[in-house]
């Protein structure tokens, strides 16, 4: 049978049979991140902690995912870049976290440099270190550190600060660590800029453009 040729009667134009077909719209999938810390503990109880506020602040738009692997510099990168290659998702940058310690400073620079080796352009490798622990990262939110401590001391000084916040002490696994630091943060973000980096590490005070580093 032949279709009718006549234009729609103007009673017709408000059924819903005849309004034009809107397409589905598609679904942006979200930009996935991947932090991966030398700690299996200490370091991912605080990444957890922005991932948290990441993920519900930028819902659907970035995903992060928080691995602590448990090996340190070299190792810790190359078990991560295994893992990356194994995964379901397609991480667009990975975040290679580690303390600086006693390790020989060219495992450091290595890090940086197979970072840039192991980049592509689906994902991109970053070397985020830290002098010498990240216990001096935490310090840092209360108070600007001069001098050169052992990081046992940073534990003692890091109960102290928290002790005025109506806590208990310090103790490595915090579970609760970024949501205590996070009013402090804005002011912390001036200090390591300025920081006399520890005397181990002092060299590295001024990195290459490729890398990065917490205090």
């Amino acid at each position: 049978m032949a279709m009718s040729l006549k234009p729609p009667k103007k009673g017709d134009l408000k059924k819903s049979w005849l309004k034009p077909r809107r397409d589905t719209p598609k679904k942006i999938q979200p930009e996935y991140h991947l932090i991966t810390t030398e700690g299996i503990s200490t370091e991912p109880a605080y990444f957890q902690g922005v991932k948290n506020t990441i993920n519900s602040k930028y819902r659907g738009r970035v995903q992060l995912d928080i691995i602590g692997v448990g090996d340190n510099t070299l190792n810790l990168l190359q078990k991560v870049e295994q893992k990356v290659a194994k995964s379901s998702n397609i991480y667009k940058h990975v975040w290679i976290v580690y303390d600086t310690d006693d390790f020989p400073a060219q495992n450091i620079d290595k890090v940086v440099d197979l970072c840039h080796t192991y980049s592509n352009e689906e994902t991109t490798y970053h070397a985020l270190w830290s002098n010498q622990c990240i216990e001096l990262w935490f310090l840092l939110h209360f108070s600007f550190i001069h001098s050169d401590l052992h990081r046992q001391e940073y534990w003692a000084k890091l109960s102290s600060c928290l002790a005025k916040l109506n806590t208990s002490e310090y103790k490595k696994n915090r579970s609760d660590m970024y949501q205590l630091l996070e009013p402090y943060m804005e002011r912390l973000l001036v200090m390591p800029r300025n920081l006399p980096i520890l005397t181990k590490a002092r060299r590295l005070l001024n990195p290459r453009p490729e890398q990065r580093y917490i205090a």
